[in-house]
This record gives C-alpha cells, structure tokens and sequence, in this order.
C-alpha cells in the first residue's frame, strides 16, 4: 500500500510546485490590454443605433454559438455608448438567407443598405471567432468591427486572441472575475473564469467592447 501511495503524493507535490510556479509568474505580469485595435478618437455624434449581428464562427455545430452571442450582446450594452438592434439569426436567415456572415466573406447585395431601411441603424456591429478551444486552457480569437451603414468605413476594429494560457489574460480574468460585473459567479469557484467557456467569453466581451470610443 505505501509503494501506492507514494506515487500520489509525488504527483500532488509536482503539481503544487507547478501551481506555485505559476502563481508567481502571475504575481509579475500585467492585466491583458488589448493593442491590436483601430481606434477613433471619438465615434460620430450622429451615431447612436447600432445593428449588431450575430458572431460568425466556421463550424455552425460548435457549442460556442449556444451561448456566445447572447454574452457578447450584454456586455456590449453595458457600454452604454449606443443603442443596440439585435438581430437574431433566424431573423437574418429570413431576411438574407444565411443565418452568419462573416465580415471578411462576401456579402449579400445591398446589404448595409437593407440593414439600414430595416432597423435605422447608424451603424453595423460584425463579429468573427476563430481558433476556439473549450478545454484549458481556453482560448479564443476575437475580430469585430463597427462599420459606417452608409459609408461601409470601420468606426472602430479590434483583433486579439485571448488564451488563457497566458499570465496577463489569467490575470485580467481574475479581477474581472472579482468585479461586480461577475455576480453570477460564486467566490467559492476561484478559478471558474478559466475553466468555463461561457465566463471567459464574458470576459473576453467585456474586453474588446470597453475600447470603443465615446460618441
């Protein structure tokens, strides 16, 4: 029994050095700040609707979009910059014959012109994810962009992977996991944030949408 045991204890010792390890490789690094952006300095007075679509993601099937938009669109809203037109996607298979579109593909003719008679949106929220990864550590690649519905110019775009396998965007999820903003997250779940895809999409969320600029 004891040459049994004394494997366990070896495997909790070498994951308690890797844990402590890791600690302080996070004690030293900075909360993530999103760089890879186009930022303006403010967006236009006259914006003040926003059509935001639904996030395109490659695979339809994938979980991801069980929980992903509905995230997204709150945080979003806890911008307070603009208001916020929804369009679900059965709404835009209806109307345009495809339930996503991402903001790199091909478009369907008069498009932002439709989006605009539809909702009187100023402007046109896109959302593309790429490179997800549920399990830890959790990773996903963001690209959204907010476009001018008349003119198609981008108001503001950022493009950022966020893995979680990096001390900055362990960091900066756990004091967003500590903000009042979490408050469906239990103290007694500490590392929830990492290990859920849903709480760290939130995260993500609220990252990319608190560098827009004001109106």
């Amino acid at each position: 029994m004891r040459f049994l045991i004394l494997p366990i204890i070896a495997t909790l010792f070498v994951s308690s050095c890797r844990k402590f390890e890791e600690e302080k490789v996070v004690a030293k690094a900075e909360p993530f700040i999103p760089q890879n952006l186009y930022p303006t300095e403010r967006l236009p007075a006259y914006l003040n609707r926003v059509a935001v679509l639904p996030a395109y993601y490659p695979d339809p099937d994938s979980t991801l979009l069980d929980f992903v938009d509905e995230v997204f669109q709150q945080e979003l809203a806890q911008e307070r910059i603009f208001e916020t037109i929804i369009l679900d996607p059965g709404y835009m298979k209806r109307n345009f014959g495809q339930s996503r579109f991402s903001s790199s593909g091909t478009l369907p003719e008069s498009f932002l012109k439709s989006l605009e008679t539809e909702t009187a949106a100023n402007a046109v929220l896109f959302t593309d994810l790429s490179s997800y990864n549920p399990y830890r550590p959790i990773s996903l690649s963001v690209r959204s962009k907010l476009v001018d519905i008349k003119s198609g110019e981008f108001l503001w775009a950022i493009d950022e992977t966020f893995d979680a396998g990096h001390s900055s965007i362990i960091l900066g999820a756990s004091i967003f996991q500590e903000s009042s903003q979490v408050r469906a997250l239990s103290n007694r779940t500490k590392g929830s944030i990492l290990q859920s895809p849903r709480a760290f999409s939130k995260y993500i969320a609220s990252t990319i949408f608190s560098t827009m600029p004001l109106r």
